[in-house]
């Protein structure tokens, strides 16, 4: 189906563009379009962007190439044709402008059923051609971040907020930090967050996600990330599946440069599914004999499933001498080298509490040098990339 914007024209035009089936016409009037407030970043049908927008005759000649020319350059995706008597200066001009195609207004039907088999066609060239770019270009620079442990209260929502927060530093309004915990998620708490929309509520419609709306359910933290907060209601895990997990990270990644999974206990089956979109994993234990041998136990079942990401991080949270265990002890029974040690201070526990991650804490103390450790981890990951890209004549950004 076509959706198709009008703008400016008679009953006459809508009419005769409203009768070939599987198109949708909305007419928008001369007096709104040539009004001062009107903007060309407004044209959306059903929360999507238009296929097609038709410059009506009735419209001023220097506002419709206007439009077009706005359209062209925001939205090239989308088709302008212009309905105008169209003698050859004319033509000219509005191509330059941007418009795809000029009818008459007393053209054929079968000339009008031809300019919107055209339009479509070249409206949907482009969609794919953007799509395949961004994927491209995503393929290059995102990084799906799973962080994963397979016992509750290690640190591990602590460990996903604080991510967020120091990648933010690196790319701005590029990070996401997703709530996939979807029984007992509580990183909104953590954040201080109150958010308008949850997980949950971005499938309640349909089961599935539009890319195009998928923002509207983000919540946006004050230090320039975004957030896609847990639901209220343990119910929300019997709602979503994993299929739609993967479909939700997959989009996030041809958005975002970061997108950051804090995932509940243990291997669920949403958990599975966001390793599967994943091509990092952050593991993490506190230094107690219990969760160090679940996580060998973890990992060992994600190699056998072959889902474990090759670039893997360890941190070994709530570190402190007497614990009875050494950094190696730990390190033989996981069969992993531990990259980052966060010590037990209470700085994390006050943080996590007031609802501000320690990285925001301007004192900075031990913990908050180990968040920085695991942050440049992936800061000089993204600079490697950045640098073989570039040696491959590659522009990343």
């Amino acid at each position: 189906m076509s959706r198709i914007l009008l703008l400016g024209a008679d009953g006459g035009l809508e009419f005769r563009l409203s009768q070939y089936p599987g198109n949708l016409v909305v007419p928008v009037s001369r007096a709104v379009v040539e009004r001062p407030s009107f903007d060309v970043r407004d044209l959306m049908l059903e929360g999507h962007l238009p296929d097609i927008v038709v410059l009506g005759s009735d419209l001023n000649r220097t506002n419709a190439l206007s439009i077009a020319s706005l359209v062209d350059a925001m939205h090239p995706e989308t088709s302008v044709v212009m309905i105008a008597d169209p003698d050859s200066g004319m033509v000219l001009e509005a191509m330059r402008s941007g418009v795809r195609d000029v009818v008459a207004p007393d053209a054929s039907d079968e000339e009008f059923r031809i300019m919107l088999i055209k339009a479509h066609d070249h409206s949907s060239r482009r969609t794919i051609r953007r799509a395949v770019e961004e994927k491209a270009e995503r393929a290059v620079e995102s990084k799906v971040i799973v962080v994963v442990s397979p016992k509750g209260g290690v640190g591990k929502s602590t460990i996903s907020a604080n991510l967020a927060v120091g990648l933010a530093d690196e790319a701005p309004m590029d990070v996401v930090l997703v709530d996939l915990d979807l029984q007992f998620g509580d990183i909104a708490t953590h954040l201080d967050l109150s958010p308008a929309h949850s997980l949950s509520d971005a499938f309640a419609s349909s089961g599935s996600i539009d890319s195009m709306l998928l923002k509207t359910f983000l919540t946006v933290h004050p230090s320039n990330f975004y957030v896609l907060c847990g639901s209220d209601s343990p119910a929300a895990a019997d709602r979503i599946g994993a299929k739609q997990v993967r479909e939700l990270l997959a989009q996030l990644a041809t958005q975002f440069r970061y997108v950051v999974v804090d995932t509940g206990a243990g291997l669920d089956e949403h958990t599975l599914a966001a390793l599967e979109e994943a091509n990092e994993a952050v593991v993490v234990s506190s230094m107690d004999v219990s969760s160090v041998r679940n996580v060998r136990k973890e990992i060992e079942v994600l190699a056998q499933l072959n889902i474990l990401p090759t670039s893997r991080h360890f941190v070994l949270n709530f570190a402190d001498r007497q614990s009875g265990m050494s950094i190696r002890d730990v390190e033989a029974v996981v069969g992993l080298p531990v990259n980052v040690v966060v010590p037990r201070s209470p700085e994390v526990s006050l943080s996590a509490n007031r609802g501000v991650p320690v990285l925001l804490d301007k004192k900075g103390g031990p913990a908050v040098k180990s968040m920085r450790q695991l942050i440049k981890r992936f800061a000089d990951d993204r600079r490697a990339q950045k640098d073989s890209a570039q040696h491959k004549g590659l522009d990343v950004a």
